[in-house]
């Protein structure tokens, strides 16, 4: 994962540096939810949230530690993700992972894909030094994501970003940018936050039903540490201004072990997710991308 360090010149005007404006298609935003310390905006045109919690400085109550000790318990996502690749990802020579974390992808991908070249960006220093640690052969840049990515040459043909859309100020504006970056069978894989799930949906409505004297729960499924919540139609409008396909979208939940919380809270919403992923539906949505020009028809 990781996160914008501030809001880059010439994106003020988005809701997630202060603007109006939707930070995945660029309509004019509405505001629909006062959490105190920040406020949620919806985008009427393409369906997505948003959030000015970073520009405002709003406090953030996300554990890393929950998060990152437990990355090893996503192996099962990790090697779904490879049987959907052509040859099950065996001729992935070169893998980006932008928010690389403590670098568990790409030891998992170097180790599967038999000497792969591995680029990983984190933003924080501590998290990079582990990656580099885990992955002795793998290139770690350190710094913002869309920073990094505008420096990098060559072309991949895995660019993975696990938890990380949701995070950055402007994510269409990164999409472009890895696009340039992909070879032209290469694919892109982007796991994210669905706002249209159960979870998100429930703290909504928890506001608006108690005429939004009930913060706790929106507040808690829309963490200050995320800036974007991306709907379905969100979604395609980034992948098609970057000249990108949708190759293949799917949905799943978050591990049980990675929530962080009171055990009361995560439970019951591990519950939740749970059911919600058993009739089709989940609380992450993953998408995986082509070059439009040799994308397979959509499915």
């Amino acid at each position: 994962m990781v996160v914008a360090s501030q809001t880059p010149t010439g994106q003020a005007d988005l809701t997630t540096g202060g603007g109006e404006r939707c930070p995945v298609c660029a309509a004019r935003c509405v505001p629909r939810i006062d959490v105190g310390d920040f406020q949620l905006f919806e985008c009427p045109a393409c369906g997505s949230w948003s959030s000015d919690a970073q520009v405002r400085g709003a406090a953030v109550s996300f554990v890393p530690q929950s998060y990152f000790d437990n990355a090893d318990h996503d192996r099962d996502k990790w090697e779904s993700l490879f049987q959907r690749l052509p040859d099950h990802g065996k001729g992935v020579s070169r893998v980006l992972d932008v928010g690389c974390g403590t670098g568990a992808f790409l030891r998992h991908a170097g180790m599967r894909g038999g000497g792969a070249d591995l680029v990983g960006i984190e933003l924080d220093a501590e998290r990079a030094a582990r990656a580099r640690a885990a992955n002795p052969k793998a290139l770690i840049h350190e710094g913002d994501a869309l920073e990094m990515v505008q420096r990098l040459e060559g072309k991949f043909d895995l660019i993975t970003l696990w938890d990380v859309f949701e995070h950055v100020t402007a994510p269409t504006a990164l999409l472009a940018a890895l696009a340039r970056l992909l070879a032209p069978e290469g694919m892109l894989y982007v796991q994210t936050i669905h706002e249209q799930s159960l979870v998100p949906a429930a703290g909504r409505l928890a506001y608006r039903l108690s005429a939004g004297r009930l913060r706790y729960p929106v507040r808690r499924t829309h963490e200050p540490h995320h800036l974007v919540f991306f709907s379905r139609a969100g979604l395609a409008h980034a992948a098609q201004s970057a000249g990108l396909r949708i190759r293949e979208l799917w949905f799943d939940r978050l591990a049980h072990s990675r929530m962080d919380g009171a055990p009361l809270l995560t439970n019951l919403a591990a519950l939740a997710l749970r059911a919600e992923n058993a009739f089709g539906g989940g609380l992450f949505v993953n998408l995986l991308l082509t070059p439009a020009a040799g994308a397979d028809a959509e499915r």
